[in-house]
């Protein structure tokens, strides 16, 4: 049976204004929770209340839970400012206007946000870190290998996020040439760690054009640092999978291409 990977996609995020009452980001790192393919940071809602939040692009806005809604604004407490939407009833009974409100403070380590919009969702559901927050970190990026989230000017050039797309001095781009010269034909790439000399791309490729028996391959491309871009200097650890075997997360193609 095949090793899978489960690894976390390494994503940066274009500079957002900054929000009113906080400064804009310019660099720094931090620290995260990583379990399985999923991080996590710890959070500080309202000054109070401590909850650890997944690291999600793909949401839109923060999302708390419907208990932790319920710990923030107890029945004794004043309602939050709610946001048009549908009325919702609590597991408390308790019936709300929305399910979405504004939270009237965010923090993630220093890095604090006023009048955040947010969403209830079920008791239980995932607390989740979305794009209205992540968005006014300014250039971000996950090193997946300290498991941290390194801001500013150490965050992945934006010009990297494609590997459709990405040059070859972004290590994607290299290992993205490399399997194309060896006409491969590459499905998604991954960067899983990478840092000054060193990077593994973990590729999902299957055998060239032409083949009477196409195959997947997946797993860890190495790269070393060669000038200003990267080289290729190992591709042994890809392994043959099954047609339906899941290899990784896939990385996002632009739209058309």
């Amino acid at each position: 049976m095949p090793t899978l990977f489960a690894a976390a996609v390494l994503l940066a995020v274009v500079a957002a204004p900054p929000a009113a009452g906080r400064a804009a980001t310019t660099g720094g790192e931090i620290q995260l929770t990583r379990d399985g393919g999923v991080y996590s940071v710890q959070v500080t809602l309202n000054d109070w209340l401590v909850r650890p939040f997944i690291v999600d692009s793909g949401a839109a806005v923060v999302q708390v839970s419907a208990d932790v809604f319920m710990a923030l604004f107890p029945e004794s407490a004043p309602p939050p400012e709610f946001l048009p939407g549908a009325s919702y009833r609590l597991a408390d009974g308790r019936v709300v206007q929305s399910r979405r409100f504004i939270l009237r403070s965010l923090r993630i380590s220093d890095h604090e946000f006023r009048q955040v919009r947010a969403s209830i969702g079920d008791a239980g559901a995932p607390l989740l870190l979305g794009q209205n927050v992540l968005g006014q970190l300014g250039a971000w990026s996950i090193d997946n290998r300290r498991g941290v989230l390194v801001l500013g000017d150490g965050a992945r050039p934006a010009v990297c996020l494609d590997w459709w797309t990405a040059p070859s001095d972004c290590a994607v781009g290299a290992a993205r040439e490399h399997l194309e010269a060896a006409r491969y034909v590459v499905a998604s790439l991954v960067l899983l760690s990478s840092d000054a000399t060193r990077a593994t791309v973990v590729a999902e490729v299957s055998t060239p054009d032409g083949a009477q028996l196409p195959a997947r391959w997946c797993g860890p491309i190495e790269l070393q640092r060669s000038g200003p871009g990267w080289r290729v200097t190992a591709t042994t650890g890809l392994r043959e999978v099954g047609p339906r075997d899941r290899c990784l997360p896939r990385a996002p193609r632009t739209p058309g291409r």
